[in-house]
């Protein structure tokens, strides 16, 4: 089917899938096509393949394949989604684009992150990408393409209980602009001590601020407010290294910082 930009292709399985992206140049894989690049004239959506719209539970983690939509999510809220994952997808426009965006789509999407990104990152998403001869799994804290001639297969959520949980979504309701981001804070404390803590944004730049997290593992509570200050300087360090290539919006970094001295505050 073809307009006047672009020409989508459609596939019903997998191995249908690799073959039309081997045949067809240019062709890129998309999950609904509710964003697509601008430079991109040839798609294929992988919404008519049952194989990548699995999503099942496990003890300790949920599978979902690319094409579950957000929607479909949301219905498994009573099986222990993990809270702040549900809260960003709630966030999200509307039950009408709910039921069409898919979670592959929101990870692999070019340019700004969607909302869902930093609540993932957060929780320590694996991404697993098969090619028609192996199958490789990636982190998505060390996620930057998919690997040449792979498609996105699974996406795996660990499931756990947090004592503290932050999330808030930055810019307009409905559309995505270089003031869109989210922020995601996780944090796990034992007898007066941080025991686990995880700090992520996402947006125009996303991060996780990993040196922020393995220092602050151990500390013992409550943290003062010069703790408070201290930490608070460390990840705005790591905000500014990551940003400094990109032309990320001024106010994106005041609402990161302020969001992270308010989540530490929550261990003071």
């Amino acid at each position: 089917m073809q307009n006047s930009a672009r020409t989508f292709f459609f596939a019903k399985t997998i191995p249908e899938l690799f073959y039309q992206l081997k045949s067809v140049a240019g062709l890129q894989a998309a999950g609904s096509c509710t964003r697509l690049d601008d430079n991109v004239s040839k798609v294929i959506s992988i919404r008519g393949i049952p194989d990548l719209a699995v999503i099942s539970k496990h003890e300790r983690y949920l599978d979902c394949g690319p094409g579950v939509t957000l929607s479909r999510i949301i219905e498994l809220a009573r099986a222990r989604v993990p809270e702040i994952f549900l809260e960003a997808i709630w966030s999200i426009a509307n039950p009408f684009v709910r039921n069409i965006a898919t979670i592959g789509g929101s990870i692999c999407a070019r340019g700004i992150k969607s909302t869902v990104y930093a609540p993932l990152l957060a929780l320590d998403t694996r991404l697993e990408f098969r090619s028609q001869t192996n199958t490789t799994y990636v982190p998505l804290v060390n996620f930057t393409e998919i690997p040449y001639g792979a498609i996105l297969s699974n996406i795996r959520i660990p499931l756990s209980e947090w004592d503290i949980a932050v999330f808030r979504r930055f810019g307009p309701q409905h559309i995505i602009t270089d003031t869109s981001a989210s922020f995601a804070f996780l944090a796990d404390t034992e007898k007066n001590a941080i025991t686990n803590i995880k700090l992520a944004f996402s947006g125009p730049i996303s991060l996780r601020c990993l040196e922020f997290e393995n220092r602050l593992i151990g500390t013992r509570l409550p943290l003062s407010l010069k703790d408070i200050a201290m930490r608070v300087e460390i990840a705005a360090k790591q905000f500014d290294k990551v940003a400094e290539s990109q032309n990320c919006n001024l106010m994106l970094r005041e609402q990161f910082i302020n969001l992270t001295r308010y989540s530490l505050e929550q261990l003071a």
